[in-house]
């Protein structure tokens, strides 16, 4: 009986052993079958990583940027990582059915992940007239993000040889995609986005925009990315503020961080204060941001009040300042309050001068007073520039590190 059983159970596990091979065999035939069916089917489309929209006399120049699925092999790592073509076309469909005919392939448009706007498209077309070529298009995806170039042109931005990520459009997405820890949700841009803020009225748009740093001329080229330090990168810098459907003016780096801080509940950013009484800056690193904007005049014309609580690592202090004590550190925190506060208030006073309210005061008038709302909301934009707007900052360190500076 013994035997018949041991024998019962080798048979088991064999069986078991046999079954588990098969299984092996059938997902490695399985992978070959579906990497050739991918090889036949990217050599068949044209897949498009990226749109570049740019005005032009004749109408609309549009750029396509379009993988290299050469580059994906180990044979073609030194391969181009994507091809750009470009046409004109009285209208944006028009141009890209222009490219289109330049290729053998079919265009495949649903993976397009950004959708550039040059500087001189925003600056002469209504941007929500734009958008509706890509709110219809089908093949387009729903989430693709847009962006604004900043002095060049998006069929330019399309051209540069980016490091690390071969296809800049892809590089474009990554980057918008690590900006949300410090700007949130502001990097999601989409067209579904633009439309929503235009029919709502309440709050004016912002975009991200990029730029090329360095010499553009040599970007253009393979070699930019074979030296040590590129001669040309692309870097998202800040916002696009648009005003009536139209661009109005650009936030810099500094106010481009000071808005996020006010819009959304930021988990990491990095914020610079002045010393007061000492020449010098503060460095705040690992920021995180709960703002809150109240109505606390609902006579008239209302009064706002923009709430912002910030908490943040102490990364670097210039100005020799004490941060041994706990007074020193209440008097660290007290000071970043008082510039940071002068920041904000600068920024809105800004935004007052240009009549766009890029924060959202319309937005919390209409949710909390919507009578008072109905009062103003066809005079919004110019009474934004006369209401009284007051700020109030309050900063937690959270963590000094490791050595304390001490004054000298």
């Amino acid at each position: 009986m013994k035997k018949i059983k041991l024998n019962n159970k080798a048979r088991h596990t064999n069986s078991k052993t046999l079954i588990t091979l098969f299984i092996a065999i059938g997902l490695f035939i399985a992978l070959i079958v579906s990497k050739q069916v991918q090889d036949s089917l990217l050599n068949k489309i044209s897949i498009v990583s990226a749109i570049g929209i740019d005005k032009n006399k004749k109408g609309y120049l549009a750029s396509i940027q379009i993988y290299n699925p050469a580059a994906n092999s180990k044979e073609g790592s030194a391969e181009t990582g994507a091809y750009m073509y470009s046409a004109t076309g009285r209208s944006i469909p028009e141009a890209i059915d222009k490219i289109h005919n330049k290729l053998a392939r079919t265009i495949f448009l649903d993976n397009t992940e950004v959708v550039v706007l040059g500087e001189s498209l925003v600056k002469s077309v209504g941007i929500s007239s734009l958008t509706n070529y890509f709110m219809r298009e089908s093949n387009l995806p729903a989430n693709i993000r847009f962006i604004v170039s900043r002095g060049t042109k998006a069929e330019k931005l399309l051209q540069i040889f980016t490091p690390v990520q071969k296809i800049s459009g892809n590089r474009m997405d990554e980057m918008l995609t690590r900006k949300r820890d410090s700007w949130g949700n502001l990097t999601d841009i989409t067209s579904n986005k633009i439309k929503e803020v235009f029919s709502r009225n309440r709050t004016n748009l912002t975009i991200p925009y990029i730029t090329i740093k360095g010499d553009s001329s040599k970007g253009t080229s393979k070699s930019n990315i074979e030296k040590v330090t590129p001669d040309a990168v692309i870097a998202i810098d800040g916002f696009a503020v648009f005003k009536n459907d139209k661009f109005s003016y650009w936030l810099s780096s500094i106010e481009s961080n000071l808005y996020a801080l006010t819009q959304s509940k930021i988990h990491q950013t990095t914020l610079v204060t002045e010393c007061k009484k000492k020449e010098g800056f503060v460095t705040w690193k690992n920021v995180q941001s709960r703002p809150v904007i109240k109505i606390i005049n609902k006579n008239e014309v209302p009064t706002f009040l923009l709430q912002l609580d910030v908490k943040g690592k102490l990364s670097d202090v210039s100005c020799n300042m004490d941060t041994s004590t706990v007074k020193a550190i209440s008097a660290l925190e007290h000071e970043a309050e008082i510039d940071l506060q002068k920041q904000v208030h600068q920024l809105i006073a800004k935004t007052q001068m240009k009549k766009t309210d890029i924060f959202g005061f319309g937005e919390v008038m209409y949710r909390k007073q919507p009578v008072l709302w109905n009062t103003f909301e066809n005079n919004w934009t110019s009474l934004y520039s006369t209401v009284k707007i007051e700020t109030n900052v309050r900063l937690d360190l959270i963590d000094v590190g490791d050595i304390s500076s001490s004054s000298k």
